[in-house]
């Protein structure tokens, strides 16, 4: 082997492959990818890391996260109905925001996810008016702090043309509170898509986009069958996140649809597309989102905060669904630390599970790594440590006993100063 630019030496190699091996030795990057894994001498190379016998994994993946509302962190101080969350809380924060906001925004979750070891986010963005002066400039100084930052950032900006019927009451209560304006939140289809579509034009070296809209329910058929149509990468939305959610809205006749079959009609469903939550969906949902290969995201710290009282989690496993991690709403889930998530995940599944088994640690850290990986449609680049992959990777001390296994040292026993450095394509976004 010739001389490589870096390895890291001394470590307990946590590749994440599909034989799942773990290698005590050493891994090598050259130009920003991982060159080999192994054991024994490591080669030749111009940078050498020691790892003093801590643990190297695939840097993880959060597959939806909501950056906007970090100005609102913290704020779920008590247990308060969702509609007055999301109407109360997080609209009201992101509609205040302006461009430099946005990009403070973006910043804040940067440096708190690097430090944490998570080198990849999908970013369900959002500061509402959509089509406005004040939208764009928002978005074009959220990619560029994006881009910035050195994570790998997917930004899936949200666009919406209606409102459901029954959210009427709240949208009243909050207009009468004040800072709070119901137009702001739907654009005219034609508006929406235009956003959508000028938006791609932000994907360029580790930022990417993906076509969104927030909910089904807040979309026309014509607006999913548009976005759908988009030269985006990927597409998601949050799905059966709630039982009106699920349930969906009439079809043309006046019949009932439930929003997985309402995407199925309109060819939305695919490989390409990611159900954020699925929290509500029935069996027939499951069976179509896994036969159409749909990519799911659980975010257990959020949902038990916002009050849910079950795991989708482990049904979600038993119908063949690939499964992510998110860490949601900065308001919900105020720290950037998929550590801690995977044990919300852990935690939620036991005490609350769905389906017959239970998940474990080394499950756990799938969902966090490579399945999150497959749901945003790039495994064949991260999510594991491989020979031919970027070098997205993170280096801790290995807290815990010899007795655990290196997937539960990183879940169970985990602290949050044991990361020491975290790379993507190879260099360092955080350091300690």
């Amino acid at each position: 082997m010739s001389v490589v630019d870096t390895v890291i030496d001394d470590a307990l190699v946590v590749t994440m492959d599909a034989a799942r091996r773990v290698a005590r030795g050493w891994i090598a990057i050259r130009d920003g990818v991982v060159d080999a894994v192994g054991e024994g001498p490591a080669p030749a190379a111009r940078e050498r890391i020691d790892a003093r016998g801590g643990i190297v994994h695939p840097g993880f993946v959060s597959a939806h996260t909501h950056s906007m509302d970090a100005a609102a962190a913290g704020s779920l101080v008590a247990s308060v109905p969702f509609f007055d969350w999301l109407f109360g809380t997080y609209y009201r924060t992101v509609l205040a925001l302006t461009p430099s906001d946005a990009a403070h925004a973006v910043r804040s979750l940067a440096t708190d996810a690097a430090r944490a070891g998570i080198t990849t986010v999908l970013d369900c963005w959002g500061v509402g008016d959509v089509g406005t002066r004040r939208a764009d400039e928002a978005f074009a100084a959220s990619a560029r702090a994006a881009r910035a930052s050195g994570i790998r950032w997917v930004l899936a900006p949200m666009v919406s043309d209606r409102l459901p019927a029954q959210w009427t009451p709240w949208l009243d209560a909050a207009e009468r509170a004040g800072g709070f304006r119901r137009d702001a939140l739907v654009a005219p289809t034609e508006t929406a898509l235009r956003f959508a579509a000028s938006a791609l034009d932000a994907g360029s070296g580790r930022v990417s986009v993906f076509a969104c809209t927030e909910l089904p329910e807040m979309a026309s058929d014509a607006l999913l069958v548009g976005l759908g149509a988009l030269d985006a990468p990927g597409m998601t939305t949050h799905l059966c996140a709630s039982d009106a959610g699920a349930a969906g809205i009439p079809d043309a006749a006046g019949r009932p649809e439930r929003a997985v079959a309402r995407l199925q009609r309109l060819g939305v469903l695919g490989p390409s597309l990611v159900g954020a939550h699925l929290s509500a969906t029935d069996p027939d949902d499951r069976e179509l989102l896994a036969a159409h290969g749909c990519g799911g995201v659980h975010c257990a710290a959020s949902s038990m905060y916002s009050g849910a009282h079950r795991s989708a989690l482990g049904e979600l496993r038993e119908s063949g669904i690939v499964v992510g991690l998110g860490l949601d709403n900065r308001s919900l889930n105020t720290p950037a630390d998929m550590v801690a998530e995977m044990r919300h995940a852990l935690a939620f599944d036991r005490a609350a599970g769905t389906g017959a088994g239970r998940v474990t640690a080394a499950e756990l850290l799938a969902h966090a790594t490579i399945d999150a990986a497959r749901v945003l449609g790039m495994s064949d680049v991260i999510g594991s440590l491989e020979p031919g992959k970027r070098a997205d990777l993170v280096v801790r001390a290995a807290s815990g006993g010899p007795a655990m296994s290196p997937e539960a040292r990183i879940v169970l026993a985990s602290r949050a100063d044991d990361v020491r450095l975290v790379l993507v394509d190879g260099e360092a976004v955080f350091a300690r």
